[in-house]
């Protein structure tokens, strides 16, 4: 058998010895999951007296989040009085674990909603999702939740949105890993011109997982 012969019976060995890559997908629970509130509360016109201002009556259970508004307003002759408040919701996933990642996909719930104008609120039927956006945070979440390179938010009620982009920065460091932040439907209070109503349009979220698809090999400290 000539040496050229040789060569090529190694490589075809060699060829049928190579493994196909096999991709690994685990799905993350998140380590934090909160909801922040921001806007404005007090009076507009004289006032005698100062008011008083109900808080919001609406909250978020443990592992849920509530995105959307919800005012309250007293108009009086000289004085009114008013509270507009809106609710971002934040979530967060532990990354430490990986060095790349292939495909993420962010997955959640629409649990319930309410929307209110005027009079009491009106609930359920119809079931509507009224975050707008889910946005990357800044920083640590805060009342104000601030956050930035902002994308549009289908419909729901069940969500599977593509974060490996983003999940990829934060594996490698490229942007600190603060978590993901839903927002909508309104933008924050305009202070010299605040909204003067009784209405509110508010969703709950949960069931929130993040599913990492990574190769084994290349994440030695990932599940294998």
């Amino acid at each position: 058998m000539t040496a050229r012969i040789l060569v090529a019976a190694l490589l075809l060995a060699l060829a049928g010895c190579e493994r196909p890559i096999t991709l690994k997908t685990i799905e993350l629970a998140p380590t934090l999951v909160v909801t922040g509130n921001s806007g404005l509360r007090g009076t507009t016109g004289v006032c005698i007296s100062s008011p008083n201002i109900p808080p919001s009556g609406y909250s978020a259970a443990a592992g849920h989040m509530m995105v959307g508004f919800d005012d309250w307003f007293d108009g009086g002759t000289f004085c009114d009085a008013l509270r507009a408040t809106n609710f971002r919701g934040g979530v967060r996933f532990d990354l430490s674990r990986f060095d790349a990642a292939a495909i993420a996909v962010l997955k959640f719930q629409l649990l319930t909603s309410i929307r209110r104008s005027g009079g009491p609120a009106a609930g359920p039927p119809p079931l509507l999702s009224f975050a707008t956006t889910y946005d990357a945070a800044t920083q640590p979440f805060d009342p104000q939740m601030r956050a930035d390179d902002s994308a549009t938010l289908p419909g729901g009620p069940s969500f599977e949105i593509t974060v490996g982009s983003l999940v990829n920065d934060w594996i490698t460091g490229a942007r600190p890993n603060f978590g993901f932040v839903l927002g909508g439907p309104r933008g924050p209070v305009d202070r010299e011109s605040p909204p003067k109503d009784n209405d509110a349009q508010l969703s709950w979220y949960g069931n929130f997982r993040l599913a990492v698809t990574y190769n084994p090999a290349l994440n030695p400290r990932a599940p294998q």
